[in-house]
C-alpha cells in the first residue's frame, strides 16, 4: 500500500470517528438534556462524504472499487487487456467530467458567497473543496490503474487482478 493511500485511509478513518463522536454526542443531549446542538445532521453529512470521498482512491488501487468481475474474469487475458485500458480510460474520462463539474461548483459557491440553508450557515465551498480534488485524483488513479493492469494482462500476468477476484471466497 502506498503512502498516499495509506493518508487517505487514516484521514477517513478519523472523519468516521469524528462523525461517530458528533452523532453520539447529539444523541445524549437531546434523550439526556433535551437540547440539541443543531449541527451534527449536517456536519456528519460533510464528514460522511469527505470519508468517502478520502475512500476512494485507495479502494481503486486495491482493485475494490466498483467491481464486477463475474464475466470479466472468464475473458481471456489479452481481450481482457484491452477491456480493461477501454474500461479505464472512459472511467477516467467520466471522472474528469464529474471533476470540472465539482471545481464549477466549489467556484460558484466561493464566487457568491453560498451558505448552506442549516442552522450553522456554514459557506458551502468549505464542504465542497474537497470533491474536485478527490475526482481529479480519481480521474488519475483510473487511468494508472488501467494502464497498469492492461500492461500486466497483455504480458500475460494475471496476479493483479486474481487478488481481486477471490476477494469474496
Amino acid at each position: 500500500m502506498s503512502r498516499l493511500e495509506q493518508i487517505f485511509i487514516a484521514l477517513a478513518s478519523i472523519l468516521t470517528a469524528a462523525m461517530v463522536v458528533l452523532m453520539n454526542v447529539e444523541v445524549f443531549l437531546r434523550y439526556t438534556l433535551s437540547i440539541s446542538i443543531k449541527i451534527s445532521e449536517e456536519y456528519s453529512g460533510y464528514l460522511f462524504a469527505a470519508a468517502t470521498m478520502l475512500g476512494f482512491y485507495p479502494a481503486l488501487m486495491r482493485g475494490r472499487f466498483l467491481r464486477i468481475s463475474a464475466l470479466v474474469s472468464r475473458i481471456p487475458l489479452k481481450p481482457r487487456a484491452i477491456w480493461e485500458l477501454g474500461v479505464g480510460v472512459l472511467s477516467a474520462v467520466f471522472c474528469g467530467i464529474v471533476t470540472v463539474q465539482t471545481w464549477a461548483l466549489f467556484t460558484t459557491s466561493w464566487e457568491f458567497g453560498s451558505v448552506s440553508e442549516q442552522y450553522s450557515a456554514t459557506p458551502l465551498m468549505y464542504p465542497q473543496a474537497l470533491l474536485p480534488a478527490a475526482w481529479a485524483l480519481l480521474t488519475f488513479g483510473m487511468l494508472y490503474r488501467a494502464v497498469i493492469v492492461a500492461k500486466s494482462l497483455w504480458h500475460g500476468d494475471a496476479s493483479l487482478v486474481k487478488d481481486e477476484e477471490n476477494v469474496m471466497e
